[in-house]
């Protein structure tokens, strides 16, 4: 098969971007001019890498075919039905390399594992593995985008009997092809409980406890590390990337409280994957055990180390350098194997889930309405308002609710004095 690979790259200037590179590794030029257009809008690293990795996919499938996209086009004909049909498909399936950094792996969190699919290209039953409903979508939106967009651009290039011919084309088939966007339930995943129990959570605590003999890391600074993640996780249910890029200056100290800044694409940040906050900035406070237990890995654990000065990232490797996601991880591989049978699969995300089922209890023990305790989640979370008109006075008494139920879950970590 035709290896069409999405790449990441970064510029003199510190900005991350992705390319899609052509067998030879030169990039496709129209695929460069797209996604020029996300990086003009400041659209995420991540997620212009993503488009790129959906538009490996597509040309892929094209070179399977034996396809010239741009031949096709320069006729002024589209792709047909079928063949677009037979790209849908694919985009429902895993496929390994389509990144070159492949950084997703099989155990991924967001894919499924289907057995014997009946692959009806090769009239064989094969081993397959699907992705999630919501990576199909999004593979299917930004290849039609993309198509739209490219058709477009090809079109103006051409005489207006065959410039209408494509735009009649590619309007009818493109319409056949979203249509064939799956479904995401929102209300499924709302009602999915993937948190940990009381006792789970318990266990993983004791396990992570520097003295514990189960606990899976051996050094030190490790061990100290490890477990201050783990407990901001479940402290603050912030996301895995909000964690990895909160800087030494979000810190007060004077105040038990952290600072989530939005920081996309930094130029200082040296990681070639860049942890990025999705939500809106904000601020959460933290019991002062938990916050005198970050200051102490600030100033006798990480400070021992001589290259993390150079960096303004709170967590580091034990090298000195900011800690990437495939660590964290990593992190969770070994706590699943240091803590067999729990009944979810432990990872980063979970920890977020965990957060808001613990929310959701001292919630329903306050009495809170259901209005009243989503606007203190929104606050606590980083979400946005249902409300665009919400006044100050609402904003601060939710905040102030959310910090008093965050803080009431924070006492029941029982995390030991560090």
């Amino acid at each position: 098969m035709t290896r069409f690979v999405a790449k990441r790259v970064r510029f003199r200037n510190g900005e991350h971007h992705s390319v899609l590179s052509r067998p030879g590794g030169l990039p496709v030029h129209e695929v460069t001019l797209y996604l020029a257009k996300y990086r003009k809008r400041g659209r995420a690293a991540n997620t212009i890498h993503g488009v790129s990795t959906a538009l490996a996919l597509l040309y892929r499938e094209l070179g399977k075919a034996g396809i010239d996209l741009l031949e096709r086009f320069r006729k002024g004909e589209f792709l047909t039905v079928p063949e677009l049909n037979r790209i849908a498909d694919a985009a429902q399936y895993w496929v390994s390399d389509l990144s070159y950094e492949d950084a997703d792996s099989r155990g991924s969190a967001n894919i499924i594992d289907i057995k014997r699919i009946r692959m009806r290209r090769n009239a064989a039953v094969e081993d397959a593995t699907a992705v999630i409903a919501a990576t199909q979508a999004n593979r299917i939106r930004y290849i039609a985008d993309f198509l739209n967009f490219l058709s477009t651009y090809i079109g103006a290039t051409l005489s207006a009997a065959l410039r209408q011919n494509l735009a009649l084309e590619s309007a009818h088939a493109l319409q056949a092809f979203r249509a064939q966007v799956p479904q995401v339930s929102k209300r499924a995943k709302l009602g999915a409980r993937e948190g940990l129990s009381r006792e789970d959570q318990d266990r993983l605590l004791k396990v992570i406890r520097l003295d514990s003999p189960d606990n899976p890391w051996e050094r030190g600074y490790v061990r100290y590390r490890n477990l201050l993640i783990v407990v901001l996780l479940l402290a603050t249910g912030m996301r895995r990337g909000e964690l990895l890029g909160i800087q030494l200056e979000d810190l007060d100290p004077r105040q038990p409280k952290l600072r989530i800044i939005r920081r996309a694409d930094a130029g200082e940040d040296p990681r070639r994957i860049q942890p990025n906050t999705k939500t809106r900035d904000r601020e959460v406070e933290l019991r002062p055990n938990i916050m005198r237990a970050v200051w102490t890995y600030i100033r006798h654990h990480r400070k021992k180390i001589k290259a993390a000065r150079k960096h303004p990232q709170l967590i580091v490797a034990d090298d000195g350098q900011p800690l990437s996601l495939a660590s964290i991880d990593k992190i969770f591989a070994q706590l699943r194997a240091a803590c067999p049978g729990l009944p979810v699969r432990l990872t980063s995300h979970v920890m977020r889930h965990t957060w808001n089922e613990r929310f959701s209890e001292e919630a329903g023990l306050m009495g809170l309405t259901d209005a009243v305790e989503e606007k203190a989640r929104n606050e606590q979370q980083g979400w946005a308002d249902d409300s665009k008109s919400a006044s100050t006075y609402t904003r601060r008494h939710t905040n102030r609710i959310g910090r008093e139920i965050s803080l009431k879950i924070q006492e029941q970590l029982d995390v030991p004095e560090l």
